[in-house]
């Protein structure tokens, strides 16, 4: 395999996670540890992402010296540690060494009469204590606005000092006024069947095998009847049934291994009732074009002349569900409806002052949005800073609340409060439930500050003003993106758009299976509360990878970034939609206009 990776690669790969490699002496040095160490572009990068996040180094020939220093230890303690394995010998010299140690503890356990134990009995679930919260052990103190004075805490230096602030960095259509009207008149309001509304905590870590393997099931069989009708194909065949002439069949993508997919591992699992269930080895050499990932649902025409590999000669393309603004003729009474989109985390890594957010608060009382979403997390439990926090989560969190509420009084905005499965203080299962309202009952019912609150689940359907939002806090890009396998014509390739068509095709907000190690997928609710009824007006997908706007099967779809990127500041988003004229007329996509901008 060759490792003489190109110039236009690595801008390419850099530029998708937003750094900047136009220096050639940079390149160059990226060339040589390619080279070196036998990397590609996208390991190359990985490797920098992970180095640079937890050195918080920016690009610089000084920072590529000290990780090709890290490569270098990697390689040395590998070879080291295959050098220093040796056998254990079992024999009459040894017996005594082994017996002193835990494996002779377990052959003894293993030859002795079991006795009445006084362990601990073992109950599940098992409290599991994060490391980074341990020392948290302090009596909480009640949050207060003078406890989270600038004096507590050093301000973040990066940021205060940053000078490209409101800066547009992206655009989508044109508008001439970016304010909003009149937010008090804005309905706020799920879409869809009440019995998928997400609005309420939820039992989890209770999920059996055979529920989880019907949900599965059911996605397989649901959206392959949805490519029969869009493709009009008659008659589907067993996976591994021996056939000699082309035939179509419809099932999941598979990995035949535990490492990631590649165009060599690829399996295709079968429903249960086309196929019971059964994989079948897949050859793609034969196609010009593909781009698959594991859980994706597919239908391909081939030929399977042993019943043991299936060689695809096509592969249809995914079909996104039908857009509301296609059955419904809504109209925005109120006239324009400008949206703010501000995605977690909300302070710097090297500030508990949450200084973005301020200025998020001053944003929003110049523009006076009808709406502003905020996507979780609000106190991110990957932050250093929360260990030594004298507070108690929730009420730091309830703290963050009231300064929106207080600091938005004037402009009205409707605040939207979206969770997310990385907040220190909130429940660590997919779907997410909304936060607690048990706080917000504190409060005067006659008060109108916080009747402006909304906080929902994630994922989740909006229906505000007639718009259709489809929302989801969860990073299933940056997810997509690490196992996704894709061949395409040069010249074509849109990876971005082709990472978040796969949502709409695949027809619901998490179609990765089996979902990487950390992300906590509760089956039997995500079938209920993560799938798609409709291809939604304007999906809201923030991510670690580059900012983007982008119509997709005509459903607008918008990654607003993040608001702080470590010690530094990070972009938000804005969106002002038209209302449709006499009702009718162009869709959502192409009324709307939105822009990306610098917080």
């Amino acid at each position: 395999m060759a490792y003489n990776v190109a110039k236009e690669d690595l801008i390419e790969e850099f530029d998708i996670f937003d750094v900047s490699v136009d220096n050639e002496e940079i390149i160059d040095k990226l060339q040589y540890i390619c080279l070196l160490y036998r990397r590609k572009a996208e390991q190359i990068v990985e490797e920098w992402i992970a180095y640079s996040s937890t050195s918080s180094l920016t690009m610089s020939l000084e920072a590529l010296d000290q990780l090709e220093e890290q490569l270098a230890s990697k390689m040395r303690t590998s070879k080291g540690e295959m050098n220093d394995v040796k056998p254990i010998i079992y024999n009459a010299d040894t017996i005594q060494e082994i017996m002193d140690t835990d494996v002779g503890d377990d052959l003894f356990t293993a030859y002795a009469t079991p006795k009445d134990s006084k362990k601990r009995l073992q109950r599940t679930p098992d409290p599991v204590v994060n490391k980074r919260f341990s020392s948290v052990n302090r009596t909480p103190v009640i949050m207060s606005p003078s406890i989270m004075s600038p004096g507590s805490s050093t301000p973040s230096q990066k940021y205060s000092t940053r000078q490209n602030n409101g800066q547009v960095l992206l655009w989508h259509g044109s508008v001439r006024n970016w304010k909003g009207s009149d937010p008090m008149t804005v309905l706020v309001k799920h879409y869809g069947e009440t019995y998928n509304h997400l609005i309420t905590d939820y039992k989890y870590m209770y999920q059996k095998f055979t529920d989880k393997a019907h949900v599965l099931d059911n996605i397989i069989e649901d959206i392959g009847q949805h490519l029969q009708e869009s493709y009009s194909i008659e008659s589907l065949s067993h996976v591994a049934m021996p056939i000699q002439e082309s035939t179509t069949v419809i099932g999941r993508i598979c990995c035949d291994s535990n490492g990631r997919l590649n165009s060599s591992s690829v399996l295709l699992e079968g429903s249960v009732d086309s196929s019971s269930g059964k994989r079948v080895q897949v050859n793609l050499s034969e196609l010009k074009e593909f781009s698959l990932f594991p859980g994706q649902v597919v239908a391909m025409d081939g030929i399977n002349t042993t019943g043991n590999k299936f060689v695809a000669s096509q592969i249809y393309k995914g079909k996104s569900l039908v857009l509301p603004s296609d059955t419904t003729n809504s109209l925005l009474d109120h006239g324009p409806l400008h949206v703010a989109i501000a995605a977690g985390p909300f302070t710097t890594s090297d500030s508990d002052q949450y200084e973005p957010l301020d200025d998020l608060i001053k944003m929003i009382h110049q523009d006076t949005p009808d709406v502003c979403i905020l996507l979780g997390p609000f106190i991110d439990s990957d932050q250093e800073f929360i260990v030594n926090m004298e507070q108690e989560y929730e009420t730091f969190f309830q703290f963050l609340v009231d300064k929106l509420v207080m600091g938005t009084q004037n402009s009205k905005t409707q605040l939207v409060f979206v969770s997310s499965t990385k907040d220190a203080f909130h429940q660590f299962v997919f779907p997410t439930p909304p936060y607690s309202t048990e706080y917000l009952k504190k409060h005067d019912k006659e008060q109108q500050q916080y009747q402006r609150i909304h906080f929902v689940s994630d994922p989740c359907t909006l229906d505000i003003n007639g718009i259709v939002f489809g929302i989801t806090s969860t990073d299933i890009l940056f997810h997509l993106g690490a196992e996704e396998i894709s061949l395409c014509p040069p010249g074509t390739s849109d990876r971005l758009g082709r990472l978040v068509k796969h949502l709409l095709t695949q027809q619901n907000y998490y179609p990765l299976y089996p979902p990487p190690c950390g992300m906590p997928v509760d089956f039997e609710q995500f079938e209920r509360y993560a799938k798609m009824s409709v291809t939604p007006d304007i999906l809201i997908v923030p991510s670690n990878l580059r900012y983007f706007l982008k119509e997709v099967d005509g459903c607008l779809c918008i990654n607003p970034g993040r608001l702080t990127k470590g010690q530094v500041g990070g972009t938000y988003g804005r969106l002002v939609v038209q209302p449709a004229e006499n009702g009718q007329g162009k869709g959502v996509a192409s009324r709307s206009a939105a822009q990306i901008l610098r917080i």
